[in-house]
């Protein structure tokens, strides 16, 4: 793991990479020693970020194991949307597909600085298009599997198989272009000018999404936060980001998140305690601040926001938020101003 390091990608790839590796019987541990990888970093790790000069060389040692140009493909079968973190919240609670589409576009950076990305437009179609940068190397493998995964999302959020109109890939032909097409449905062309992933927009309209506007508004500002705040050293806020993507799965403690940011606890209580906060004060802060989005913004019921917040039950909850704001989430709720 090289978080320092300018180009990078979330820590989610190589771990989908090693289980896509695993379902074909391969081991995935010599191919990450050969890169510098370590798997435990990953799972540690999942908002970390890899060097993508490491991740290149990890595509290469995969490839030239499996002896399939195409394996790449495959992978987009172990990357959920919540991979992508706050981004992939953003997408699910999107208005529709395009949008959600769009959105990624827009916040790529997230996934890998190590690229940029771009949307084109026409009154049939969106594509999303990837321009490598002149000093970076980036393996085709890399290009093929975030399309795929694409794909993927968007039949998870409910588009039909008729989804793509064409697909554009600089790398050379390989000498099957078989899997390619039957992965995307869609002529494929090969030596292109271009790597573009060229959407139908009647497609994208018809999935049926239950969008949220102000949860997208509430995702798309974490979103930005996390890209604001991806290479910065103020410990505070990335602590405040793990708990903020964390909670629903209950409270984090200390010594989880200092896993996940290569630390020990006491390491991190040091690093907290130079930027004149705590632990405690961060969950707390981050829970009153969604405790107010929810019951402001949302019409979800209480007892769910209490899940949401890491609780264990409403009452505690209640008890909390009374010492936070001096009235009950309820009254809190109808007090409001329209």
């Amino acid at each position: 793991m090289n978080s320092s390091a300018k180009h990078t990608t979330l820590a989610a790839w190589p771990l989908a990479i090693c289980r896509a590796l695993e379902a074909k019987g391969i081991d995935p541990e010599p191919l990450l020693l050969s890169a510098q990888l370590q798997r435990s970093d990953f799972v540690d790790q999942p908002d970390g970020r890899i060097d993508v000069n490491l991740m290149t060389q990890f595509w290469q040692a995969v490839e030239d194991k499996t002896q399939n140009p195409a394996f790449a493909l495959s992978v987009a079968d172990f990357v959920q949307p919540m991979h992508f973190r706050a981004l992939g919240l953003l997408m699910l609670t999107s208005k529709s597909l395009e949008s959600a589409l769009l959105k990624l576009g827009q916040y790529s950076e997230l996934v890998s600085n190590s690229v940029t990305t771009r949307t084109e437009t026409t009154p049939e179609l969106i594509g999303l298009c990837i321009d490598p940068i002149a000093s970076v190397d980036i393996h085709p493998m890399s290009i093929d599997s975030f399309f795929a995964t694409l794909l993927t999302f968007s039949k998870q959020l409910g588009a039909n198989t008729d989804l793509i109109e064409s697909v554009e890939l600089k790398r050379p032909k390989p000498e099957s272009a078989n899997e390619w097409q039957s992965r995307f449905n869609a002529p494929v062309t090969f030596s292109a000018k271009q790597n573009c992933l060229w959407f139908k927009r009647s497609s994208l309209k018809d999935t049926g999404m239950m969008g949220d506007e102000k949860l997208a508004a509430f995702n798309e500002s974490v979103v930005k936060d996390y890209i604001t705040n991806m290479n910065t050293s103020v410990i505070s806020l990335k602590v405040k980001n793990i708990i903020t993507t964390s909670l629903e799965e209950g409270e984090p403690n200390i010594q989880n998140i200092a896993k996940q940011l290569n630390m020990s606890d006491r390491s991190l209580r040091r690093r907290l305690s130079e930027e004149n906060v705590s632990y405690r004060d961060l969950l707390k802060e981050v829970r009153m601040e969604l405790a107010h989005h929810y019951l402001l913004q949302t019409q979800l019921p209480i007892t769910s926001i209490s899940l949401r917040l890491g609780f264990t039950d409403t009452s505690n909850f209640s008890r909390a938020f009374t010492r936070w704001f001096n009235t009950s989430p309820s009254q809190y709720r109808s007090e409001a101003p329209d």
